[in-house]
C-alpha cells in the first residue's frame, strides 16, 4: 500500500508541478512585469528586505482593508504582484548597479514604458516607469529602480490599476498628493 501512494504522490507531482510553474511563467508574459535578474546579478549580496507579495495575498490584504476603504480594497485586488528588493551594502559598485539600470530602462523605453522620474546626480541613480494602456486608462505596472552609495532599490508592482485606485490609495494612507489625483480625473 505504501509503495501505491508513493507511486500516486509522485504521478500528481508531476502533473500538479508544470501546472504551477507555467501560473508562475505567465506573470513574466504581463506587461506590467519586470525581469531585475541582471541587475541582483550585480548586486551580489543578499537583500536587507526582500517583499513578495503575489496574488492570493493581495486577495488576503484586499479583504483586510475592505472595510475600511471599499475603493482602496478594488486596487488591491486587481494587483497580481507586488515585488520589492532593498540591498543595503557599502560593496556595492554604484557605476556597475547604474549601467545594469540603464540597460533595463532601455529595454522599458523599448517595450513602450513612460519614463516618469529620471535622477541622475552625482552617485545617486533614479527611474520611476509606468506601463499604460495604448488609451492610458490603467497602469499595468510600475516599476523603482534607485541605486545610491550603500544602497539599492528595485519594485515592481504588475496588476491594473487606474487613476481612480491610486486616488483611493491616496486616502487609505493619507497621501494627499495621491488622493488629488481622483479631482484631476473628474
Amino acid at each position: 500500500m505504501k509503495l501505491f501512494n508513493r507511486m500516486i504522490l509522485a504521478i500528481a507531482t508531476a502533473v500538479a508541478l508544470p501546472l504551477v510553474f507555467a501560473a508562475d511563467n505567465s506573470l513574466d508574459d504581463h506587461p506590467g512585469f519586470v525581469d531585475f535578474s541582471s541587475l541582483t546579478a550585480v548586486v551580489n549580496v543578499e537583500p536587507t528586505v526582500e517583499i513578495s507579495l503575489k496574488a492570493p495575498l493581495l486577495r488576503m490584504v484586499t479583504n483586510l482593508i475592505r472595510a475600511k476603504d471599499d475603493q482602496a480594497a478594488g486596487l488591491f485586488s486587481e494587483l497580481m504582484q507586488v515585488t520589492v528588493n532593498v540591498y543595503e551594502s557599502n560593496a556595492i559598485d554604484v557605476d556597475e548597479i547604474a549601467n545594469s539600470m540603464s540597460a533595463i530602462a532601455e529595454n522599458l523605453d523599448g517595450q513602450g514604458w513612460d519614463r516618469v522620474v529620471r535622477v541622475r546626480k552625482a552617485d545617486d541613480h533614479s527611474d520611476i516607469y509606468m506601463r499604460m494602456s495604448d488609451d492610458a486608462e490603467i497602469i499595468y505596472g510600475i516599476t523603482i529602480m534607485v541605486a545610491e552609495p550603500g544602497d539599492t532599490v528595485m519594485v515592481n508592482i504588475v496588476g491594473e490599476i487606474s487613476g481612480d485606485d491610486i486616488s483611493a490609495l491616496g486616502r487609505l494612507f493619507d497621501i494627499d498628493e495621491f488622493d488629488e489625483l481622483e479631482v484631476a480625473n473628474q
